[in-house]
């Protein structure tokens, strides 16, 4: 019987694969378990009933009235030649930039950098974390916001893709050599590095989640970051649309201010949490 040359392609690309994902779960058995689960939650929230945050249309507008300041941004108008700056570089380097050029995973949006970029520049944040880094857009935003404002160390969690090994040489590949002076990458899943760095830091001043959108990664990231985070203080959140965590974080905290919006290609809904300041109580026996 003559052999179908598709199916034998296509019994080689699994066989690869399936060697591939061996000698991952080999070279570092607790990641490889934590992507799995991860999938595996993945196509849950794919197949399930997913919880929406309520989408508002002028959310960004929305943002900076949470934020106390002032709309139109001067920052929000400028951010377009810094964005076209950064996708310049990368394409000066081959690299194209959008939805699933970096290996099947998207490069950070517009809007989600702009939003980085104002929160950075508005809240002039000490620490910042962020889950996520792919070829480091968003990494580089936080970094020119930080040279503006003169201070803010970054620390950026992401393992680089476990099958697709050749994307590491592309992990952080937007960040110049002359912001990385306050910039630290961790290597690692959240759910291994996130809980020892929030506590080594004490506080956190805003983070980015842009790692794996399940339901239970970011339900993960939300809650050891949020007691840590001060007060005015803010969450970004990149693709909540996929999972039920932030619309249900949002709804559940009580000491929270969320909005939610769609990102400029209409594709994505990001999330954006800011923490109140709490209220003073009465001292018993004084007026």
């Amino acid at each position: 019987m003559a052999s179908n040359p598709e199916s034998d392609r296509g019994l080689r690309h699994a066989g690869r694969r399936l060697f591939s994902v061996a000698q991952a779960a080999f070279r570092d058995p607790y990641e490889a378990r934590e992507r799995a689960l991860e999938r595996i939650d993945e196509w849950k929230d794919h197949h399930g009933a997913v919880a929406q945050p309520s989408i508002v249309g002028a959310w960004e507008e929305r943002l900076h009235e949470l934020l106390g300041e002032p709309w139109p941004c001067p920052a929000h108008d400028e951010f377009g030649t810094l964005y076209d700056n950064v996708a310049a570089s990368l394409a000066d380097r081959g690299l194209l930039v959008g939805r699933g050029a970096y290996g099947g995973w998207d490069d950070g949006d517009a809007a989600l950098a702009r939003t980085v970029w104002c929160a950075t520049l508005h809240t002039r944040p000490e620490f910042v974390v962020e889950t996520g880094v792919a070829r480091g857009i968003t990494s580089r935003v936080v970094l020119e916001a930080f040279e503006r404002n003169g201070c803010g160390h970054l620390w950026s969690i992401d393992i680089p893709p476990l099958l697709e090994t050749g994307l590491r040489a592309e992990t952080a590949i937007a960040v110049p050599e002359r912001l990385r002076s306050r910039w630290r990458y961790v290597e690692g899943s959240s759910r291994r590095r996130l809980p020892s760095l929030v506590s080594a830091l004490g506080t956190v001043d805003l983070f980015v989640h842009d790692s794996m959108h399940t339901t239970r990664n970011v339900a993960f990231e939300l809650a050891h970051v949020w007691p840590a985070l001060r007060a005015r203080g803010v969450l970004v959140v990149d693709d909540v649309e996929r999972n039920s965590a932030f619309a249900a974080f949002a709804e559940a905290q009580t000491d929270c201010r969320a909005v939610a919006g769609k990102a400029d290609d209409d594709i994505a809904t990001i999330g954006v949490a800011v923490k109140e300041q709490p209220t003073s109580k009465p001292v018993s026996g004084r007026r």
